[in-house]
């Protein structure tokens, strides 16, 4: 696990510089503070910093090849390294570590780029092949771990695991991408490829860039499929589908138990973290150490007044609790620094402390993140499946069916779900995971903003993946879950927070293949009658208490709507005021100063676009005006 950064040239000739590779690690130090790896050559420079925890004696990065014409360097893990070392060994290769990484190059001299269908695992890596003058960059397929990129105007790519690292080489403008904002407001975070700088992209999920003699290319090498209604989808019982089940997240936690380091987990109060555990539990002969977080304000918190897996002494675990209290908003500064593509939600503020108690004792811990995804268990599957066969009503008579006003007071996110068509186009699924401000874009943002904005969501590519497949509508939803929500939202959160702290986050359930598994169950065990996960609770069955496999999900939240009714940290304060925000030039402060005034009477519909409002603002602070060359920690 560690911190990648680097730059091919345009000029195969020129030298990359020793000096600017150590500023582009030194900032993304907290990624890596175990040690550091360079390597410069004619066209080529790559920077990594290091957080060692397999081979921590001998899996110093840059790693090479036998006659050392290959070199990578990898953020992530290779779970299965053990299996293709053994096949590499047997195929004449010479290892000079036990490092996981190590396979990587050794594969690549057998493959070339197919060499990523034999990963299995999470990461982000860089490998030069000096005999092609060739870089090959690519990403795990479920968007784990991250990787950014950039051209200069001179043609030469750039790339690191945060954008802080291009921005320390500053080889393009730091100009907002008005684009990003309307993601903020619409969905609650930036979609990839965009990034909220114009000029900087995202490495998609599932995908490789090869960059030669000043010419990109960008390829995808994995994608999810689903059965739907494929003839050929094996006909198994309910029964058998839960034993396979139930046998690969095992085998998927196993595999995430390697390392030479102790590995904890964080637990709350639901079945997909509990499911984790208890296969740690299953593994290992010590105590697992778990981490759980609570609130002061009692509506958000799932894990007092209910038992959660540390409660049954027959698993012997050892659970650490953490209070999230309204002084914790202060935090929302560091978490946009780290997380450079903020979301709305104040999650980021959660697992800053999650990942901050977790730190002085582990360097990994397992999570239970991407069961919802595969297994239909976010509320709006449910949701989806009552609404979208009314959807197709004349519009007239869904106004009738509203009651008049009554049911848009009511409940409001209700009421504009049911006016909505019933295409699954992204609008619509933005409404569905947690309502849509998008509407307020045009009226909080400058005109000058709003010039430069284009509606690029009818085009979206996952779009066109679902027209050309003849998938069920739930499955549809897995697909925008698992291709934009997870890797944008859940996990981009989940890496940047936590490596902020020097931890390491894996996740089980996104194991590629147990979600190549997940994608041939059909949806009807994955949503049954109103059970979400039913074909997961029946597969935990065995191995869990009764009452935890039957409990509804309730999800992590951050009280963020009721720290904006209240008294704003003194940044916020600032960057909120008229001056700031006429300075910055995105947002009117006429609207802003509504939004907050709407919020404080206790109109809390305004939350999302108002937290949108202040994470672009403290990005700008933090990124435009803040972090020059030779920075190298969080400004406080």
């Amino acid at each position: 696990m560690c911190g990648i950064t680097g730059v091919a040239l345009a000029d195969p000739n020129a030298p990359g510089d020793l000096r600017l590779l150590r500023q582009m690690t030194d900032i993304i130090r907290h990624r890596g503070p175990d040690g550091e790896g360079f390597h410069c050559g004619p066209g080529i420079g790559l920077g990594m910093r290091r957080l060692s925890i397999i081979d921590l004696a001998g899996g110093d990065q840059p790693l090479r090849n036998e006659d050392g014409s290959i070199l990578a360097i990898c953020n992530g893990e290779i779970y299965n390294f053990i299996e293709l070392r053994e096949e590499l060994l047997r195929r004449g290769h010479t290892f000079r570590s036990r490092s996981d990484v190590e396979v990587i190059v050794h594969l690549y001299e057998e493959e070339g780029v197919r060499c990523l269908q034999k990963l299995r695992g999470m990461f982000a890596l860089a490998l030069w092949d000096g005999k092609e003058r060739q870089l090959f960059l690519a990403r795990d397929r479920l968007g784990i771990k991250p990787l950014n990129y950039a051209f200069s105007r001179d043609g030469s790519l750039w790339f690191g695991s945060e954008i802080k690292s291009i921005l320390m080489a500053d080889p393009v403008s730091r100009q907002l991408d008005p684009d990003s904002v309307e993601d903020l407001f619409t969905f609650g975070y930036v979609l990839a490829p965009r990034t909220l700088f114009k000029e900087v992209k995202k490495l998609l999920p599932g995908h490789y860039l090869l960059y030669r003699n000043g010419r990109c290319q960008l390829a995808e090498y994995w994608d999810v499929a689903f059965s739907g209604e494929d003839p050929t989808r094996p006909r198994l019982s309910a029964a058998d589908w839960s034993e396979a089940l139930a046998d690969k997240f095992a085998e998927a936690v196993r595999l995430h138990l390697r390392s030479d380091v102790p590995v904890a987990a964080w637990l709350s109060a639901g079945i997909d973290s509990s499911a984790v555990v208890a296969q740690m539990a299953k593994a290992t002969s010590k105590p697992v150490q778990t981490f759980s977080l609570g609130f002061s304000e009692a509506s958000y918190d799932e894990i007092s007044g209910q038992k959660i897996l540390s409660d049954f002494p027959e698993f012997g675990l050892l659970n650490h609790r953490i209070l999230c209290t309204g002084e914790h908003f202060e935090l929302l500064r560091k978490s946009v620094w780290h997380a450079e593509d903020p979301n709305t939600s104040g999650l980021h503020i959660l697992q800053l402390l999650l990942a901050g108690a977790t730190r002085p004792n582990f360097k990994v811990v397992l999570t239970g993140e991407g069961s919802d995804e595969n297994l239909a268990g976010y509320p709006w599957y449910q949701i989806d499946k009552l609404f979208s066969p009314l959807a197709g009503l004349p519009r007239p008579l869904k106004r009738l069916l509203l009651l008049g006003p009554l049911l848009p007071r009511w409940k409001p996110w209700a009421a504009e779900m049911f006016l909505l068509p019933r295409p699954l186009d992204l609008p619509r699924f933005a409404h569905l995971v947690g309502g849509n401000s998008g509407h307020l874009v045009e009226d909080a943002c400058t005109e000058g903003l709003n010039r430069q904005r284009v509606n690029h969501y009818a085009e979206h590519p996952c779009l066109k993946k679902i027209r050309e497949n003849r998938w069920s509508r739930q499955e549809n939803l897995h697909y925008l879950d698992l291709k934009i929500r997870l890797p944008d939202f859940i996990t981009h959160g989940l890496d940047r927070i936590s490596m902020s702290q020097s931890l390491e986050v894996r996740v089980p359930f996104l194991d590629h293949e147990f979600v190549e598994l997940c994608a041939k169950i059909p949806a009807s065990l994955k949503l049954k009658g109103r059970t979400e996960k039913f074909i997961f609770r029946e597969a935990m069955k065995p191995y869990l208490p009764a009452e935890l496999v039957q409990r509804r999900k309730r999800g992590l939240r951050a009280p963020h709507a009721t720290w904006l009714q209240g008294h704003l940290p003194a940044f916020a304060e600032e960057l909120l005021s008229e001056s700031l925000l006429k300075a910055t030039g995105y947002f009117k402060p006429a609207t802003v100063r509504r939004l907050l005034e709407a919020q404080r009477r206790g109109d809390l519909r305004q939350t999302r676009a108002l937290m949108a409002i202040l994470c672009v603002q403290t990005w700008d602070d933090l990124f435009v005006r803040g972090c020059r060359p030779g920075s190298t920690e969080f400004p406080a």
